[in-house]
């Protein structure tokens, strides 16, 4: 049965931390010691099958929507449908509108995230996105996918990445409110 603890309950800060730093790229993550000084509307939650931790979620609550920002299984209990059953439960959780960003499609691996996530039920969308830089204050770094539990038209779309860029990424050029 799949159950999720935040990260200073779980008692599993460790398999958290490596689980984070080991799954997503410098690039795409801010440091693990700076989520703790992130704002109320953060969560970080690791995923247990009955007590065995086996994956993490960070999420950002706002007003109008979710944004999952990152979510990973285990290396070694990947493609045993732990992924399938962790996202679904968190969707399950949530019927406000749900955001996550996903890289370019240009791999193996890209590909079969983004087809794990619209099988999931989840819709790309064709706006172009970028992801500003975690580390580098007004530079957009590494463009990417909006994928949304419901399809999002363009001023939609516009409201969630300024949503994002200012709240997430600190980033405040006005080169995004286009």
């Amino acid at each position: 049965m799949i159950k999720f603890a935040t990260l200073s309950e779980s008692g599993h800060t460790h398999f958290a931390e490596e689980l984070y730093e080991s799954a997503f790229p410098e690039a795409e993550r801010p440091s693990f010691d700076s989520l703790k000084e992130r704002s109320k509307n953060f969560r970080f939650l690791v995923a247990f099958n009955d007590k065995e931790p086996i994956g993490i979620l960070t999420y950002w609550t706002f007003e109008e929507f979710v944004y999952i920002e990152h979510f990973a299984i285990d290396e070694d209990l990947r493609d045993q449908g732990f992924g399938k059953a962790v996202f679904l439960n968190f969707l399950s959780r949530h019927t406000e509108q749900v955001i996550l960003e996903v890289e370019l499609p240009h791999d193996e691996t890209s590909e079969h995230r983004l087809e794990f996530y619209t099988s999931m039920g989840l819709c790309q969308n064709p706006q172009e996105y970028w992801q500003p830089s975690y580390e580098i204050p007004e530079k957009l770094e590494i463009p990417m996918l909006i994928l949304s539990k419901m399809e999002l038209d363009d001023d939609e779309f516009k409201d969630i990445r300024n949503v994002l860029y200012s709240n997430v990424y600190k980033y405040t050029s006005k080169i995004f409110t286009k």
